[in-house]
């Protein structure tokens, strides 16, 4: 990732095209919420190493998926909407 953030070729194209950076933070949304949503209906929160989150746990770790998500979402559609209306 670190060299896309010091790659100023790809930071311009996105400038130009911010629709497609909001299709990309979309995705990421509906990711982290569906994660979230998970979490919460289940119990379960996986995680990266080791044993699953369960109980409490997981509801928090839910909670945050589920706010992560939303930011995601509420970005990438600011971002369409910008895009669209620049072009």
């Amino acid at each position: 990732m670190f060299p896309l953030a010091t790659n100023e070729a790809i930071n311009a194209w996105l400038d130009r095209n911010p629709v497609v950076l909001g299709l990309g933070a979309v995705a990421f949304g509906v990711i982290f919420f569906g994660l979230g949503v998970y979490a919460l209906w289940s119990g379960h929160a996986p995680t990266k190493k080791g044993d699953d989150l369960e109980g409490g746990q997981a509801r928090v770790m839910g909670v945050v998926w589920l706010v992560a998500g939303a930011a995601c979402l509420i970005f990438g559609a600011f971002k369409i909407v910008t895009g669209l209306r620049q072009g």
